[in-house]
């Protein structure tokens, strides 16, 4: 595989995963979500031999961005110097924490299932020589 395509999809994944990156901590400067989106997309050149790889990456910090959601919810609330969530805020919790863990399970499974689809087509490796 060509050296740009594989580039061209670690700038496309890495716009993904900086998309996401923006969503958890809206509001956020864009110096800062730019200097994020080019400190994924290095990594995931670093990390992706081959496009599968550069999307199963992906598709790992997608789940781990929507598993911190709510923490980072509630650390804004504490934050912000509410000593006692308000009703509203307690029930958008609630949301917040619902579909954290429902994305989270959802990229993290399908990261999981697209790193076993990349071992599962690759050569097995060769027995180690008997003495």
């Amino acid at each position: 595989m060509s050296d740009w395509t594989l580039k061209l999809n670690a700038v496309a994944a890495g716009v993904v995963v900086t998309l996401g990156f923006t969503m958890v901590w809206n509001p956020i400067p864009l110096s800062l979500a730019v200097l994020a989106g080019l400190g994924f997309t290095a990594l995931l050149v670093w990390l992706g031999t081959t496009p599968k790889h550069i999307w199963a990456w992906a598709c790992l910090f997608l789940g781990l961005e929507s598993l911190s959601w709510p923490a980072v919810q509630m650390i804004r609330l504490k934050l912000g110097g509410v000593a006692e969530p308000s009703e509203d805020q307690m029930k958008e919790l609630i949301g917040t924490m619902f579909l954290g863990i429902f994305f989270a399970t959802f990229w993290l499974t399908f990261a999981y299932g697209v790193f076993r689809w990349i071992k599962r087509a690759e050569p097995p490796a060769a027995p180690p020589p008997k003495r």
